[in-house]
């Protein structure tokens, strides 16, 4: 039998790592196709916990704010044709904490309360609205928004004749579609388009709507990895007010800010399992008060953790 020299086992040793590192590399870089892929029916649940800090100057008076919110959200898909979705979601609870000088103020959706806000936010959230989402996460449009609407709209008949102005108003701010629309969108906005493999990078743009103010957010996302099932993944998103296009607006925001985070994905479902971010913004809110304008500046440093359940 001929003898191996110890160099030869130490170059058949090399050569051995060099294909394993090889393989282990090829199978690191293999492109994941992340998609939805939901079951028809079954019920999923997401929960957002978010914590801001608000400091604003008013009348050169700096004046702290704290507010804690948190949302809890279900849908079930009703059917799927194609790559398009159509998806139920029940606002279950929208609850929050406002603290402020000379002022506490909690809300729960949860409980009908006794302000028209309390009304409204509670008739919101025992109203269903379906809405078609692709498997790739992107928002395509409402499906019953004018029945929602209606059926919110219903409450105002409980709420009396000297408030049912303002409380219309507000209303129509909380369930106008775009508004709706934020709060949906980011759900599932999230996913890449095509395979991607570690290191790739890809963008979701959208628009958020509150109290009338619309902003745009452009987000950048990183595959970090996959690993047992899941794919990690970290990035940062942009967002920006845009200019109001209403002449007789009371209220008008410059704000631009950053958002930077990290998540999981759930590669059989397509879900984020879980999602972490901080951003801070910063700028200036108009408000016009007895016929002047009052410039507003305004920093806010936030917290929020999503979290999927099903």
């Amino acid at each position: 039998m001929p003898l191996i020299s110890n160099n030869q086992t130490m170059k058949t040793l090399v050569a051995s790592l060099s294909c394993l590192l090889l393989g282990m590399t090829m199978l690191a870089q293999t492109p994941a196709t992340i998609r939805l892929n939901l079951e028809k029916g079954k019920l999923y649940s997401v929960r957002t916990i978010s914590h801001q800090k608000i400091q604003q100057t008013v009348s050169g008076q700096a004046i702290a704010v704290d507010v804690q919110a948190d949302r809890f959200v279900s849908y079930r898909v009703l059917q799927k044709v194609n790559d398009i979705m159509t998806v139920e979601l029940s606002f279950d609870t929208i609850a929050s904490i406002v603290n402020a000088p000379m002022m506490k103020k909690e809300t729960n959706s949860a409980k009908p309360g006794k302000e028209p806000v309390e009304k409204i936010l509670n008739k919101l959230s025992t109203t269903k609205i379906q809405a078609k989402i692709s498997t790739s996460g992107k928002f395509i449009g409402f499906v019953n928004y004018n029945a929602f609407k209606d059926n919110v709209l219903l409450v105002l008949d409980s709420i009396p004749a000297s408030k049912k102005d303002e409380a219309t108003q507000q209303a129509n701010m909380l369930i106008k579609e775009s508004a709706v629309r934020s709060m949906i969108e980011p759900l599932f906005n999230y996913l890449p388009e095509t395979a991607v493999k570690t290191g790739d990078k890809w963008d979701n743009n959208y628009m958020v709507t509150s109290n009338d103010i619309a902003s745009i957010v452009q987000t950048t996302s990183i595959l970090n990895g996959t690993e047992n099932g899941t794919a990690s993944f970290a990035g940062s998103s942009q967002l920006e007010s845009m200019p109001s296009t209403d002449p007789n607006a009371q209220m008008v925001q410059e704000l631009k800010g950053t958002t930077t985070f990290n998540g999981v994905i759930d590669l059989t479902t397509g879900l984020t399992l879980k999602r972490t971010e901080k951003g801070h913004i910063d700028g200036s809110i108009s408000v016009k008060n007895a016929g002047q304008d009052m410039k507003i500046p305004m920093i806010i440093d936030s917290e929020t953790e999503t979290s999927m359940s099903h």
